[in-house]
């Protein structure tokens, strides 16, 4: 049987560390201990990576767990690309994102050009959404590409 294919947008290596959501610390330790055990196929994209760079001299200590973590992981990188770009100015064109939401909209481009089932985000200001599912459905439809669908690791994981 195929295995599903993830892309993790950066919110989930975040919440591996954030002690002040319990309850989504917990979901994303279950997420991730099933993809260390090789359950699914795992995108991580080039901007989670430019973001977890960005995080200021506060975040040190968190940053260098992130990156510790996802060496324990089996991925594959996908690089934003102009490709990558364009779709994401198609999904803020649409009004599924706002233009001040561009990274959000590149790892929705990333999870559908690297032909992810499903794209796992706690971002539900701009990531997990219905406004950003309907836009992304719409524009990927138009586009003839894959449609990935967005959701919570809880969601995705269901009851325990």
């Amino acid at each position: 049987m195929k295995k599903l294919r993830l892309y993790l947008e950066t919110t989930i290596p975040n919440y591996l560390f954030d002690d002040d959501k319990p309850e989504k610390q917990c979901d994303t330790w279950r997420l991730w201990n099933e993809i260390k055990s090789g359950e699914y196929e795992v995108v991580v994209g080039s901007a989670v990576f430019d973001e977890i760079d960005s995080f200021i001299e506060q975040k040190a200590p968190k940053k260098l767990l992130m990156a510790n973590e996802l060496k324990l992981i089996n991925y594959e990188f996908f690089a934003v690309n102009d490709d990558v770009i364009r779709l994401a100015n198609e999904y803020i064109n649409i009004g599924g994102l706002k233009p001040s939401s561009e990274t959000d909209a590149i790892h929705i481009a990333s999870a559908t050009l690297a032909n992810c089932d499903f794209i796992l985000s706690w971002n539900f200001a701009h990531i997990v959404n219905m406004r950003a599912m309907v836009a992304v459905d719409a524009v990927n439809t138009r586009e003839v590409l894959k449609q990935v669908k967005i959701l919570s690791p809880t969601i995705f994981l269901g009851e325990e």
